[in-house]
């Protein structure tokens, strides 16, 4: 008979609500199905108080969102639908998106180029996040950062408090770094998110089934502000994801990882 592998906590990172599961999806959809638990926790996971930021960048979200009245709430709820699709656990953290966050009654990031500039010096996510733990980080079998590629604040900022919880870990080969999708899709993107982190990496891919992509895309169909954001329809998207995940030298479904190696 043959052994059944021990079950194991995975850990991703998602700056936002959608991150992990674009990215990592397959994968988490793969883990499950082998018995393995997964924790998805969404960094700028929280609702937002008071007046919106009268900004070029969130009227146009908003906008594109078509989320209703309250569309932070119906973004944790696409998250929630998402996760239950992959059979994955989740977690918001109570901080608001970038485009949300203000300094007095100034807006931190109020057009579509501050999103993918540097943090601003008076954000307050970083200071905040020092005081959270990575659940599970003394157990982990894996806990998944994004690579930063296309350079959004909230990805350098999640990135970077990883990293630092990671210092402290005894063993850096459970650390992960996924390349973020749709931002990946851009010319030399990763190359550019790679040379921004001085660690010597090396591929970790994840190779997944037709089922396991199937499992991604229906995961991604849960998030309806995003559809209308990236693509025309469901059906604009599967294609679009699948072409995306297709490796073109091997024709297999793939999800990109990269690794520390000493």
């Amino acid at each position: 008979m043959a052994s059944i592998a021990p079950a194991e906590t995975h850990v991703i990172i998602s700056p936002h609500f959608d991150d992990g599961v674009f990215s990592c999806g397959g994968t988490a959809s793969q883990l499950t199905a082998a018995g393995h638990s997964v924790l998805v926790i969404t960094m700028m996971g929280g609702l937002f108080q008071g007046e919106l930021p009268d900004t070029p960048i969130l009227a146009d979200l908003h906008r594109r969102w078509g989320a209703g009245v309250d569309p932070l709430r119906q973004r944790q709820i696409e998250d929630e639908r998402a996760s239950r699709a992959l059979g994955v656990d989740f977690m918001h953290v109570p901080l608001p998106d970038c485009v949300y966050r203000l300094a007095g009654d100034l807006a931190l990031y109020p057009s579509e180029e501050s999103l993918f500039g540097e943090v601003h010096r008076a954000d307050y996510a970083p200071r905040l996040l020092k005081g959270i733990q990575i659940p599970e980080l003394e157990t982990a079998a894996r806990v998944y950062l994004p690579l930063g590629v296309g350079h959004h604040v909230d990805h350098q900022i999640a990135r970077d408090w990883g990293m630092t919880q990671m210092r402290d870990a005894p063993d850096k080969s459970v650390l992960r770094f996924y390349v973020e999708f749709p931002y990946s899709k851009a010319d030399r993107s990763t190359e550019m998110a790679l040379g921004a982190i001085d660690l010597p990496l090396a591929p970790a891919d994840v190779v997944l089934s037709d089922a396991e992509m199937r499992a991604k895309t229906a995961a991604i169909a849960c998030y309806h502000s995003q559809i209308s954001t990236f693509w025309a329809d469901l059906a604009a998207m599967e294609s679009d994801v699948r072409r995306a995940f297709t490796d073109p030298q091997t024709g297999d479904y793939v999800e990109r990882f990269w690794k520390i190696v000493s």
